[in-house]
């Protein structure tokens, strides 16, 4: 006997869902049901978008092991990830759905909250005097308050102030390192990273492209630690500065 399982999506109809979109869709489906050799493309049906499989006979009972254990939080990583992946998709399409087996839509056996489920939340902004590094960019205004670029490795901090009288200074440093002082203002984002909403400066200070290199000597120099034993010292110094980033 050849078994159906049915991914309903609560959003577009067969003829309005991209293709692209729909691929995503299969992709993600075909990784969670597993066994993607024995699992075939069925049919699309309507009343919105009805992703209907078919599961070779001797591959039935597996594929029904998989999802069970998808089902009770117990699958795979692979299967896991793909579970995501779906709910991911359909919170993007603002939907919800599900999963069915044969004919029976009422036996919801794996049900994705999609955009319903509950996101993690945005904290902040909080308040704290630091410092920012980088490669001075761009110093500009036309007000009584400057406006600052600095540019650290891919990251862009654009979102700077001063006074007319720092930025007047800042300017004899342009495309050079600096760091600066003052206070910042931080929101903790959904997933953990931290992002600078404004930072207005104080004060400054150049710093020289060896500064690091130096700094690793005197800590090598050191009796007793770690760091005359590490292979890539700077590797390890850009690790721990990209990690204090944020407010600590």
């Amino acid at each position: 006997m050849i078994k159906a399982y049915t991914l309903y999506i609560d959003a577009f109809t067969p003829e309005t869902i991209p293709m692209a979109r729909l691929a995503e869709y299969m992709q993600a489906f075909a990784a969670m049901l597993g066994h993607e050799s024995a699992v075939h493309f069925g049919r699309l049906d309507g009343g919105s978008t009805k992703l209907v499989t078919r599961v070779d006979h001797e591959h039935v009972p597996k594929v029904g092991a998989t999802l069970d254990a998808l089902a009770r939080g117990k699958g795979t990583a692979e299967g896991a990830k793909a579970q995501e992946m779906i709910d991911c998709l359909l919170a993007d399409d603002n939907a919800t759905g599900f999963v069915y087996e044969d004919d029976d839509p009422g036996t919801k056996i794996i049900a994705f909250p999609g955009a319903t489920r509950q996101r993690p939340a945005r904290y902040g902004p909080f308040k704290q005097e630091g410092t920012l590094d980088g490669e001075l960019i761009s110093v500009g205004g036309t007000d009584v308050t400057s406006h600052i670029r600095l540019r650290n490795g891919g990251i862009t901090y654009s979102n700077i102030d001063t006074d007319r009288d720092t930025a007047r200074r800042l300017g004899k440093h342009l495309f050079d390192p600096i760091r600066v002082f003052g206070t910042g203002s931080w929101l903790r984002e959904e997933n953990g990273a931290w992002t600078l909403r404004r930072f207005k400066i104080r004060s400054f200070e150049t710093l020289k492209t060896d500064d690091l290199r130096n700094v690793i000597a005197e800590l090598r120099a050191v009796k007793g630690n770690e760091w005359a034993e590490q292979d890539s010292p700077l590797v390890v110094l850009r690790g721990l500065r990209d990690e204090a980033s944020g407010p600590h």
